[in-house]
């Protein structure tokens, strides 16, 4: 099971699950408005006021919202599947899959396909791999190459804007993501692939950095990453998860920083990407659909009404956050690390309180390790008390912490509250170089 995609029109929240086209109220219940073909890939919808025009499995569908009926157009109406839709100025768009051929409706009716008819995208030589509409103009991507059409008023409504040649193509269908007033996208071209580009204009400018870039070139598959973006708390987020390795990347327009989310999974230790893959934001919330269940999540940032959180765990499941510092090293000299200080929160524990495991009541925790070989060995964990609810005068320390020659300090936290880092104070002491 999987929520294959998700879409809002009209305060009207539709969501793909598996086969069934649904759409979902603000009670948490939900009708099954129809079923698609299921290929268990990502669906993409568009709509006008009327209608909401949606592709699954290479099929095309219509719903009509006032009706509340929904249609497949038959497969001849096209040349071959149907790969994306679209909407442009009231014009329906459909894209051929393994093709450079997409279709223009006729004006507000996404069953008329032959007033405006096809076109093919003839600036460069290979199949077009993935199609967004923003600012009222249509990206086409290919794998090595892009272009951007505009509404040019002709017989045929879209034509190329003159200068809109993108020397970079898509690595994969659904990375591309309007975010921000621009486009984010995982970029391909005839040299290389696995980097994400925020474009300026028609000019794609590297956002993301080595490390990042590190990490996507190891999968081993990075053509079915599934991209989505939201913005909350003044920050605007492309989020990227990659099926095959099951990770999940996010970029930070506001920060310009990246971070990794995942799900841990108690049993074994280890993260998987973060349980969604696309996003709409209904009824004042973030929906977030997960790609392992047919479930829709509310996603928000820990709540704390009184001394009782809400949004402090994973639908039950703990949240683990890890945050690993830079590198501390002085010309391989010894250092002397006397003290760390990390500021934080403090008193922020519910009520009643988490108990230890004599069940005595205790304040939320946070665990502190560190590496002296370049992250390759840890220490032991260490971990101090952050404060039962009220202790605001709690600080969370460590002292004596030995010597290095290079330290990496790591912090770790899972206890369902909302944390809030703020910085940290390092007491250290320059040691000889011998």
């Amino acid at each position: 099971m999987a929520i294959r995609g998700q879409f809002t029109i009209a305060g009207r929240p539709f969501a793909v699950a598996d086969s069934a086209f649904v759409e979902y109220f603000s009670n948490g219940s939900s009708i099954t408005r129809g079923t698609v073909v299921n290929d268990s890939l990502p669906i993409s919808m568009a709509a006008s006021p009327q209608q909401l025009l949606l592709a699954s499995g290479g099929t095309a569908y219509i719903f009509d919202l006032t009706l509340n009926t929904l249609t497949p157009i038959a497969g001849a109406t096209f040349s071959g599947p149907v790969a994306q839709v679209g909407i442009c100025d009231d014009f329906f768009l459909v894209l051929i899959a393994n093709s450079k051929e997409f279709v223009v409706s006729a004006p507000l009716n996404a069953a008329d396909w032959t007033t405006n008819g096809a076109a093919i995208v003839s600036v460069f030589p290979d199949n077009i791999v993935s199609m967004l509409v923003d600012h009222r103009e249509i990206w086409f991507f290919s794998d090595t190459q892009s272009v951007v059409y505009y509404d040019s008023g002709n017989l045929f409504p879209f034509d190329v804007i003159p200068g809109a040649f993108i020397e970079g193509g898509c690595g994969a269908q659904w990375s591309p993501v309007q975010l921000g007033n621009t486009v984010l996208w995982l970029v391909q071209d005839a040299r290389g692939s696995g980097w994400v580009a925020q474009a300026n204009g028609y000019t794609p400018q590297r956002v993301s950095n080595h490390a990042i870039e590190t990490a996507m070139q190891s999968y081993a598959k990075i053509s079915d990453a599934v991209a989505f973006g939201y913005q909350d708390q003044g920050h605007q987020f492309y989020v990227i998860y990659f099926p095959t390795p099951s990770k999940t990347w996010v970029f930070d327009l506001l920060t310009n920083m990246w971070h990794e989310r995942g799900f841990w999974l108690t049993s074994i230790g280890q993260f998987q990407a973060a349980h969604y893959q696309n996003h709409t934001f209904a009824f004042g919330m973030h929906l977030v659909g997960d790609w392992s269940s047919d479930t829709i999540y509310q996603m928000h940032i820990p709540v704390l009404t009184g001394a009782t959180w809400t949004f402090a765990d994973d639908d039950g499941a703990i949240i683990r956050r890890v945050r690993r510092a830079p590198h501390i090293s002085q010309e391989q000299k010894w250092e002397y690390f006397a003290e760390l200080q990390v500021y934080v929160e403090t008193g922020l524990g519910p009520v009643p309180a988490l108990l230890d495991g004599a069940g005595n009541p205790r304040g939320p925790q946070m665990t502190l390790r560190w590496s002296s070989d370049g992250g390759h060995t840890w220490s032991n964990d260490h971990t101090r008390d952050c404060g039962q609810s009220g202790e605001f005068k709690k600080r969370v320390r460590w002292q004596r912490l030995g010597r290095s020659r290079d330290r990496v300090f790591e912090i770790s936290v899972s206890d369902a509250i909302g944390w809030r880092v703020i910085d940290s104070y390092l007491s250290l002491s320059p040691g000889s170089g011998s």
